[in-house]
């Protein structure tokens, strides 16, 4: 994703129809600030130049607020859940064949479908927030066609509202929507809740004020119908996540079944000191990956040291380097828990031998859980989560099946854990096995916790 709005002006065609359309939406008119038949490039800076010495603050600051916004969808991220949530719209997928870059379809969404815009937003930030900490993985009940109609979006969010006000203080308004994710087959449930009453300094015109200001606090559910996985982002802690799933377990597939919560499974990092070989790499179009950084922690005194490879023209493997240069000290082995790595994983796009212009993809991990894998196209994901399984650095998590009551449901059957698709889920979670059941940890709130198996460093570490 660019860094700023000149930048974002530079990899997009400026001296096209959207882009005037677009500055006519925000009252801008450049016609004598800008030499339109000049070069892309001079174009791309004259018409920054015009933007930050507009001499309306005001519209120059909705204007830079405004591409800043767009900005957020034009990468490979953005582009994926922009597709995901226009997918079914004929209109919007003949004009996103015509637009060669992903800034070009950012834009014109933007101008010609602000709805679906902000839903391709809400989506790239929820994925944004499921590699923090914070995000919680559920198995639910499966319902191919959950209730949310108004009533029941308000029966959700009001039980949401109740549990903030009494908690927090906060969430006095709330306000929930949907947005369907047509690609990961997924429905996203957003609630937005009233925060407190802040005196935040801002500008205005110009002016620095201060004064009450009420900003809107996110709550995010992503549903799968056909197999009940489900993720959530909210601020309030795991009780806070676990009356959102409750709710809308209760209003949205109308059942009284006790949710059933995943814990974050955590990379077994140690696993790639064995090498991130491929088998048969060549058949798919893989050239020889390499460890380029690791990063290691004595847990006892809190040392954290890391190794990386430097230089664009050196293609040496970390441990490689490490073993040669530090024959006696071996670091490796010393037992430290390994908190971090950066695996660069070179192919060919088009799959086998076939491919012309290589590509690297940089994977990268930590011990908390965390990875960058949802920055990739649905293509390169698919190309990157059996090799995950193959390094060893995920497995299937065992997942406890223990029975429930569950009320009648019409229209809704309940679906086993271990029915669960690897494609549909994604890499958070392969296909989950039984397990025993007396491992379950109940607790008071109704929430199953569905612990994965871990060993290794990072059992120690726990």
């Amino acid at each position: 994703m660019v860094s700023n709005f000149r930048s974002f002006l530079r990899n997009l065609p400026v001296n096209t129809d959207l882009m005037r359309e677009f500055l006519a939406e925000h009252l801008f008119d450049a016609k004598e600030a800008v030499d339109w038949s000049a070069d892309e490039s001079q174009v791309a800076a004259s018409l920054a130049d015009a933007i930050e010495t507009h001499e309306d603050t005001t519209v120059r600051d909705d204007v830079i607020a405004a591409i800043e916004q767009v900005a957020q969808l034009a990468d490979s991220a953005g582009s994926r859940q922009m597709l995901s949530v226009c997918s079914i719209d004929p209109k919007i997928a003949e004009a996103f064949e015509v637009l060669e870059s992903p800034e070009e379809r950012a834009l014109w969404l933007y101008v010609n479908s602000p709805g679906k815009f902000n839903e391709a937003l809400i989506a790239r930030l929820f994925d944004e927030g499921l590699m923090r900490d914070a995000s919680q993985r559920w198995l639910l009940p499966a319902c191919p066609d959950p209730v949310l109609d108004e009533p029941a979006l308000e029966a959700i969010s009001a039980a949401v509202s109740t549990f903030y006000l009494k908690r927090f203080g906060y969430g006095r308004y709330h306000k929930p929507y949907v947005v369907p994710r047509y690609v990961e087959g997924s429905i996203l449930l957003v609630i937005d809740l009233s925060d407190h009453a802040c005196n935040r300094a801002r500008w205005e015109h110009g002016a620095l004020r201060r004064g009450p200001l009420i900003l809107s606090r996110t709550l995010v559910l992503n549903y799968h119908p056909a197999t009940g996985w489900t993720e959530t982002v909210a601020p309030g802690g795991s009780q806070a996540q676990g009356v959102l799933v409750k709710a809308f377990t209760e209003h949205g597939l109308q059942q009284k079944a006790r949710v059933k919560r995943i814990e974050r499974q955590t990379y077994r990092l140690s696993s790639i000191l064995d090498g991130v070989d491929i088998f048969d790499r060549e058949s798919i179009g893989i050239e020889q990956p390499r460890l380029k950084r690791i990063s290691l922690q004595n847990m006892a005194s809190g040392l954290r040291s890391t190794f990386e490879v430097m230089g664009r023209g050196n293609r040496a493997s970390v441990e490689t380097l490490i073993q040669a240069d530090y024959p006696a000290d071996k670091p490796l082995q010393r037992h430290w828990v390994i908190v971090g790595a950066l695996i660069e994983l070179p192919f060919y796009p088009e799959v086998g031998r076939g491919g012309e212009k290589k590509k690297i993809l940089p994977l990268r991990f930590n011990n908390k859980g965390q990875a960058n894998l949802h920055k990739f196209t649905e293509e390169e994901r698919r190309l990157i989560e059996p090799l995950l399984v193959e390094w060893g650095l995920v497995e299937a998590p065992k997942v406890v099946s223990t029975e429930a009551p569950v009320t009648e449901v019409k229209e809704c059957v309940s679906t086993k854990p271990e029915a669960l698709a690897p494609e549909t889920i994604g890499v958070q979670a392969t296909a989950p096995k039984a397990a025993d059941p007396e491992k379950a940890e109940h607790t008071a709130t109704g929430v199953d916790e569905i612990r994965p198996a871990v060993t290794g460093p990072e059992a120690a570490q726990e």
